[in-house]
């Protein structure tokens, strides 16, 4: 196999949704393409980045689009992204160190605000980014715990839905007032 970025990405992908982020090291990557881990240095100066990388792998669906979505439609998209991948919000988290990146994510949300402009709808992309982001993380984490326990019950899952729902509705509503911004 030729070693390139697409595989250790990919490689990457596996083991997080296999084991979650706190195995997903460059060790193992290394160990599974079955190459010395120096050999993925050429690719990536670190784990950031390969953190980075494959954050960004997980978000290209939401990039990629020419569909124009509104706000909460673009939340649950960015949701089932994460959702899709174990630890999926705990990465991306990680990976919104990059300001490129996290320039690129709240652009993306931005752009699904209606009603809002300026100040008001880059204030208003950023809180929901960082809603999604936490109510994600507080439910793959609750899964985890759950399966750990093996109490996992489906009311839970509709729970968290609901709540994420109604949470995003909120910010957008706040939104829309006509308040001014202090």
């Amino acid at each position: 196999m030729q070693l390139n970025r697409d595989a250790i990405i990919t490689s990457a992908l596996d083991i997080l949704d296999t084991y979650g982020i706190a195995d997903m090291t460059m060790r193992r990557v290394a160990k599974q393409l079955e190459v010395a881990p120096g050999a993925l240095y050429w690719h990536f100066r670190n784990k950031q980045e390969l953190i980075d990388a494959t954050a960004r792998r997980i978000l290209q669906p939401l990039f990629g689009e020419s569909v124009i979505r509104s706000a909460p439609e673009t939340c649950r998209h960015l949701r089932t992204l994460m959702i899709e991948h174990r630890d999926g919000a705990e990465l991306v988290s990680a990976a919104l160190s990059d300001e490129a990146l996290h320039a690129q994510l709240q652009d993306a949300v931005a752009a699904s605000i209606s009603g809002a402009d300026g100040e008001r709808r880059e204030i208003g992309a950023f809180t929901l980014l960082h809603f999604v982001i936490g109510a994600v993380l507080a439910e793959q984490t609750r899964t985890r715990l759950d399966e750990v326990s093996e109490t996992a019950a489906p009311e839970v899952r509709a729970a968290f839905e609901d709540r994420f729902d109604n949470g995003v509705n909120i910010i957008i509503s706040g939104l829309n007032t006509t308040g001014t911004l202090e």
